[in-house]
């Protein structure tokens, strides 16, 4: 464990000057002692006795010179300059053996700092990324959380509370979980999870991005209990989120963009979704859909396993799979109603000399505007550096400003990102539910504060949403059902109407406690100033239209489960 990792600042000029005199030291004592003593003893001295002395005074002790003075002005220097070579390098293994002690004291009763566990290029990448936003980090290196292998002891030692203990678990703010094995992560994020307390805030990567929705699924449909909070995090989702907010899609001479993906890879399948969530709040009748190409060796059994998984796509985007490689892909193109070039082009391969190659040689995808065609990469990413406009500003030109190199890792290690957990995540997508439903009635954009996008939404719109996402669990309980993700076949519960009712009351139940304890009181008309309003009374005496609304966003849970990529299915008796 340490405190201090990558993105620590260079060593200390002093230092360095420090250890070069020490060793120059050294040597000149060593060469003047010997040839002092070779002055002192005479011809008759043999060489291996001089050296023997010679070692002696480094020692503070040497035969020939227990008979005193005088002796020759060399040998004087070695006797008093190798005792202090000897009592500096002393010194200094004092110091380093102590200063690994003291950092280890430190880092347990370290307060509000971060800990990171893992050594891989997400550690390192997101240890950097904290320590320049002037966070205090405590790494856990992979030797502290694993077992030798075969041992069977990974998950056991990455439980081990002593591990956690010694990082100082018990006042940390935040706990990463980023070994280069999901299942060693995870288990790091349950023991994490129980062993500290709120406010401490847990995430752990899963690689899987199907494992990390089951796993997110499963936790939310616990019993919330005191203690800290826990999510699980998938890099290329991630990026993809980033990816799709600071550029989202644009319409193209009064259209919609023709894009093309190249990967079916789990960064490529993140960008599909994330780019059809944006554009269907863009356009919620589903007027214009996006035309988009996938391409990969398995380009229709992708494209129908996310059609399934999200069911929304098929209302924002005509997906074309075209199965097989790029040089087939660009003769199908035209003929399926994409010009080249696209509007937009994600060469989202794993292989990163492969999407580099492509991105270099598919000279038909070129000149489809600024930052058109984005190409992702991780240990590559810093060839960033070598791309710029002209001839002067790198070795590698951006194709006219074409071509952007995308670092998912560097993307994706994000803290605020990551800090969106499953809870954020689904708020976000009961706001935008709502949003696409009330433009769905004819209200327009920016019509009322809530009719925003979240970005925009007032905080106390936001927490109202994140209350209403974290009951899910509860409420599903009551039903004796769970989450489920999306993936494969399966039977999805379909809510029944006196289950609507009775999650009704129980969602009526929950707003009014929520408004209660911020000071809200009945009244018979609205006042949000005076913080008034006529549904704050028992269901029994709401009038029909307030009880109707509570009706429908319980019948739209499963669509916002959906959206979510998850599903409700029955595991037990309500």
């Amino acid at each position: 464990m340490s405190g201090n990792s990558l993105g620590e600042p260079p060593r200390a000029p002093t230092k360095s000057l420090l250890r070069l005199l020490f060793v120059v030291s050294g040597v000149v004592a060593f060469v003047s002692g010997y040839l002092g003593l070779a002055a002192h003893l005479g011809p008759d001295a043999s060489p291996l006795d001089l050296v023997y002395y010679d070692l002696q005074l480094f020692v503070l002790g040497a035969p020939p010179l227990d008979d005193g003075g005088p002796f020759p002005p060399m040998l004087d220097l070695a006797r008093f300059l190798a005792p202090a070579v000897t009592g500096y390098a002393v010194a200094e293994a004092c110091r380093l053996l102590f200063a690994t002690e003291l950092r280890r004291l430190r880092d347990r009763n370290a307060r509000g700092h971060v800990i990171v566990c893992g050594d891989g290029l997400v550690a390192d990448t997101l240890t950097r990324r904290l320590q320049a936003a002037g966070h205090r980090v405590v790494t856990v290196r992979s030797d502290d959380v694993t077992a030798p292998a075969g041992s069977g002891g990974v998950a056991r030692a990455a439980r081990d509370p002593n591990v956690l203990r010694g990082a100082g678990i018990a006042r940390a703010r935040a706990v990463y979980a980023c070994t280069d094995d999901s299942a060693t992560n995870t288990a790091i994020g349950l023991a994490a999870a129980r062993h500290g307390r709120s406010p401490l805030a847990v995430y752990a990567q899963v690689a899987d991005p199907e494992l990390c929705l089951a796993l997110q699924a499963r936790y939310l449909g616990l019993a919330r209990q005191p203690g800290a909070r826990l999510d699980f995090f998938n890099i290329d989702d991630l990026a993809a989120r980033k990816l799709l907010a600071e550029e989202p899609l644009a319409v193209v001479d009064g259209r919609p963009p023709r894009v093309v993906i190249l990967g079916g890879t789990a960064f490529g399948r993140a960008v599909l979704v994330e780019l059809a969530r944006r554009w269907r709040v863009r356009d919620p009748h589903g007027a214009r859909l996006i035309p988009l190409a996938l391409v990969d060796e398995a380009a229709t059994e992708v494209a129908a396993e996310l059609s399934h998984r999200y069911p929304f796509l098929s209302r924002v985007c005509r997906i074309e799979p075209l199965d097989g490689g790029l040089t087939e892909a660009l003769r199908q193109l035209p003929r399926l109603g994409f010009p080249l070039p696209p509007d937009r082009v994600f060469i989202c391969y794993d292989d990163e000399e492969r999407a580099l190659k492509t991105a270099l040689t598919a000279e038909q995808l070129w000149h489809g505007g600024p930052g058109s065609m984005v190409v992702r990469l991780d240990r590559l990413a810093n060839l960033r550096e070598a791309f710029g406009s002209g001839y002067d500003s790198g070795i590698l030109d951006d194709l006219s400003g074409t071509l952007r190199l995308y670092g998912v890792v560097h993307a994706a290690c994000d803290p605020a990102l990551i800090g969106d957990d499953l809870v954020e995540r689904l708020a976000r997508v009961i706001h935008e539910c709502y949003v696409v439903a009330r433009r769905r009635h004819g209200e327009a954009p920016g019509s009322s504060p809530s009719l925003v996008p979240w970005e925009e939404l007032p905080e106390s719109l936001r927490r109202a949403n994140r209350e209403q996402a974290k009951d899910i669990g509860r409420k599903l309980r009551e039903l004796g059902c769970a989450l489920s993700p999306r993936v494969g076949p399966g039977d999805e519960h379909a809510l029944e109407e006196p289950e609507i009712e009775r999650l009704a009351i129980m969602e009526h139940q929950r707003w009014v406690a929520e408004r209660a304890a911020t000071g809200w009181r009945y009244a018979p008309n609205r006042d949000d100033a005076r913080r008034l309003h006529p549904a704050m009374q028992d269901w029994d005496a709401l009038r029909d239209d307030m009880r109707e609304r509570n009706h429908e966003a319980v019948r739209e849970l499963p669509v916002i489960l959906a959206d979510a990529g998850f599903r409700i299915v029955r595991v037990g008796r309500a």
